[in-house]
């Protein structure tokens, strides 16, 4: 069998290589232009955003007391459900020093100083409370169960939007109910400037995390 000479095949390596690179600078050329469309479209896949309709409880998540609770009392002021509706967090080690308040209650007061009456909230009292958004979803489908009601307004900030509806739907799966979704927007960014803000990086980068954790844990 004829072989080819070891010259030629020397001097196919140089141009092989030479083309790869070349290929690669295309790609890093093409992500370079369109990064802001992309990295745009990384967020907007974690953001799912329903046209709101009437309600019978929004159910609010856990966390940032500073934008989700604000966004809470203005759908209850709009008259989209009669009822604000939180499962108790987890305590703290500080909060049982008594130096900080439980997240929840701090919620509970934001919405209170915004002209939601307190007979409109109500808090699920948990055994050492939530500590995740499963957890949540669990307190949430016993309320259904014993209340039967069939409209929840889920809200949560719009990063964590996918993940709460995944884990939420699946949770509830089997009860006639409609579960509507509202991301409250973040406070100094958004979907299209993210990876401008050092809080919109950890966001980003934490939520993609956790959602395939969550699609791997509880498939």
């Amino acid at each position: 069998m004829k072989q080819d000479h070891p010259a030629v095949v020397k001097r196919g390596r140089p141009y092989g290589l030479l083309a790869a690179g070349i290929l690669l600078a295309l790609l890093l050329g093409l992500v370079v232009t369109f990064r802001a469309r992309l990295l745009t479209a990384a967020a907007n896949y974690l953001i799912v955003d329903d046209p709101l309709q009437p309600a019978d409880v929004i159910f609010v998540l856990n966390g940032d007391y500073n934008t989700r609770p604000f966004r809470a009392a203005e759908l209850y002021h709009q008259g989209l459900a009669p009822l604000i509706l939180m499962a108790r967090a987890e305590g703290q080690p500080a909060e049982r020093l008594g130096l900080v308040q439980n997240e929840t209650d701090i919620s509970v007061a934001v919405m209170e100083k915004l002209g939601v009456p307190a007979d409109r909230i109500v808090v699920l009292p948990v055994k050492g409370g939530v500590t995740s958004t499963f957890d949540e979803a669990s307190q949430l489908r016993q309320y259904v169960e014993r209340t039967g009601i069939q409209r929840v307004l889920l809200l949560t900030s719009a990063f964590h939007t996918r993940r709460a509806r995944w884990v939420i739907e699946k949770e509830l799966s089997g009860l006639p109910m409609k579960l509507e979704v509202s991301a409250v927007p973040y406070d100094g960014f958004d979907a299209t400037n993210w990876w401008q803000n050092e809080n919109g990086l950890i966001a980003v980068n934490n939520e993609y995390i956790k959602l395939f954790y969550y699609y791997w844990k509880y498939r």
